[in-house]
């Protein structure tokens, strides 16, 4: 190494000093040494900041996920209370039970009709099915002063609370799939008004009160005149009548073409930002697109008022960038004034998850993570810059033999692997994958379903009377045409695709980011590419198939049991035929 160096360095009496001074060879060596390592620090710390934003991007690509979840649960829910709402109060006889006969006997009775009464200290008897909720309507000439004609006669009215009161049964169980603790209500134009769980015992004033809000607020006026399409829409926050800050998810109810009323599910603010604060993340902010803040790391338990986006955000440059991203981007990051804004908007609310981290705080975890490390790099280059360098050059050399053994050891043992390994995927007849590879493969592809939202289907296939080409021709014809179909599928589906022999006559193929119209559309192209194929033994073959598409959150066996029956149609149906299984979602519906 000191010829090397001395070969090199044109200076000659600052080669012979070096070549003299054994510590100048290793101060010279030390000192590139050093150098080669802090331009490898700046590498990996530029590496490791990569990722840290690249981490930051999926976390929040994660909460919205989360958290979408769980508002179209509350929008699944409003929606079903809006539909059973629309279908008893549009029933020209609305059918009551004796159990609801008592109820609004007791109601009208014991308040004359326009008052008010809370089931929660109720006889058993009157709510076997949840009694833990209010209804209470408003005497006519309390409406008189909100509004005098919108006031319908008392035998509409009482339509209406028969309606009501045939809702109560689905409040328990829609209250307890919220994600945090909220108010179920239906507000009536007529002044009629019922909420889960029930509400403090209220004076008539406050009732009034309470109606007189919800006529003011967008949920059951100004908002509902522009919902042409009748859609569920999430409400701006206000103060509602115990002067705590709410947001509605409001869904308007309709009598034929005439709005009666709205039913909605109520968050406080302060609950909504306790739910975000579990999803984890001390820097996560949820903003409207009008740059409302509804949660944010600092938020009060308790408001009286919404915070825009100015009081929190001094830096007018930030806050500019930020209000436009609320109005017109998806999701993503930036960086601005050494700020990171990972954002991403939300597919159920209009509302926008945001991270606002400065940078220097990134550059802090970075550090504080891996400070070990670089501590410990640092003492173990001192070591070796301090070690003869001749006694560095045997040791590489050994290590370089050692290595070059080693590698060469690693690649007979992976090559045997992999051998092993295909061995243990494949089914030894047709070479197609077996059930212990798919099973592992369909996990994986599931889990990315439930991650990206991507479609994946699965097709089975099952050979028309191939019990009968064993029969007349016999086993070993049988296999040659199970592997002649093996090939011929394999060449007419995609790389991505998986085709799995599950047993006897019967093929499985999964198909990832395949819609079932797509799948149907594979079945149908492989199915006559088999019909036209001739097999020399046997002539014609054909094969019946059932398709499937995955639904969120289905499993391997309820997918593969929805096939299997499609392909049960199919075989029943005339054989030589693609049947696609209903989704779930349908059948649902049906029933």
């Amino acid at each position: 190494m000191a010829e090397f160096i001395l070969r090199k360095i044109t200076n000659v009496k600052k080669a012979k000093k070096i070549a003299s001074n054994p510590k100048s060879v290793v101060k010279v060596s030390y000192t590139v040494m050093i150098s080669v390592f802090i331009a490898l620090a700046g590498w990996g710390i530029t590496q490791l900041y990569q990722q840290e934003l690249e981490e930051q991007q999926q976390e929040i690509n994660v909460k919205a996920l989360l958290f979408d979840a769980s508002l179209k649960t509350t929008l699944d829910n409003v929606n079903l209370l809006r539909s059973q709402a629309e279908y008893l109060v549009n029933q020209s006889q609305t059918e009551t039970n004796v159990v609801d006969t008592k109820r609004l006997n007791q109601w009208i009775n014991t308040n004359k009709y326009y008052g008010s009464y809370s089931f929660h200290n109720a006889s058993s008897e009157l709510v076997v099915d949840g009694k833990n909720f209010n209804l209470f309507a408003l005497q006519d000439k309390e409406v008189g002063a909100l509004f005098p004609f919108l006031r319908r006669d008392k035998g509409v009215m009482q339509h209406e609370i028969k309606m009501s009161l045939s809702l109560a049964p689905l409040l328990r169980s829609i209250y307890k799939q919220l994600p945090t603790e909220g108010r179920i209500h239906y507000n009536s134009i007529a002044a009629l008004g019922m909420t889960y769980p029930a509400t403090p015992t209220m004076t008539r004033f406050e009732r009034t009160k309470t109606i007189q809000k919800a006529i003011n607020e967008e949920f059951l006026a100004s908002k509902t005149l522009k919902n042409n399409h009748r859609k569920t829409f999430f409400t701006n926050p206000y103060q509602d009548t115990f002067k705590r800050l709410v947001l509605t998810v409001s869904s308007p109810v309709y009598q034929g073409n005439k709005h009666i009323g709205n039913v909605g599910i109520d968050f406080t603010l302060e609950k909504l930002n306790r739910f975000v604060k579990k999803l984890g993340n001390r820097d996560t902010m949820i903003l409207t697109t009008e740059g409302k803040l509804l949660s944010y790391p600092t938020q009060p338990s308790s408001m009286t008022s919404v915070i825009n986006i100015e009081h929190l955000i001094q830096n007018t440059t930030i806050r500019t960038k930020l209000l436009k991203l609320l109005k017109t981007a998806n999701k993503g990051q930036l960086v601005i004034n050494e700020y990171v804004i990972t954002y991403q908007r939300l597919n159920n609310a209009p509302w926008v998850v945001i991270n606002l981290t400065p940078i220097k705080y990134l550059v802090k975890d970075i550090v504080d993570k891996q400070l070990p490390i670089i501590l410990g790099v640092i003492f173990g280059m001192t070591i070796l810059v301090l070690i003869s360098l001749k006694v560095l050059n045997q040791v590489f050399i050994q290590l370089n033999e050692t290595r070059m053994k080693v590698e060469s050891a690693n690649k007979k043992l992976q090559q045997t692997f992999n051998e092993l390994e295909l061995i243990a995927s494949t089914d030894t007849l047709t070479g197609a994958w077996n059930r212990l590879y798919f099973e592992q493969i369909v996990s994986a592809e599931i889990n990315r379903l439930a991650r990206h939202d991507q479609a994946l289907s699965l097709l089975i296939l099952d050979i028309d009377y191939f019990k009968s080409i064993n029969d007349n021709y016999g086993h070993q014809i049988g296999d040659l045409v199970l592997v002649r179909i093996a090939h011929l599928l394999k060449d007419n589906i995609r790389t991505s695709d998986v085709l799995t022999r599950w047993g006897g006559e019967e093929f499985v193929i999964l198909a990832p980011s395949t819609t079932i119209s797509e799948a149907y559309d594979l079945a149908e192209r492989l199915r006559l590419v088999i019909a036209q194929h001739r097999f020399p033994e046997v002539d014609n073959i054909t094969v019946s198939f059932g398709a499937a598409q995955f639904e969120i959150s289905e499993n391997l066996y309820n997918c593969f049991k929805r096939a299997d029956n499609a392909l049960y149609k199919a075989k029943n149906s005339g054989r030589n035929k693609v049947v696609a299984a209903p989704s779930m979602m349908n059948v649902y519906q049906l029933h």
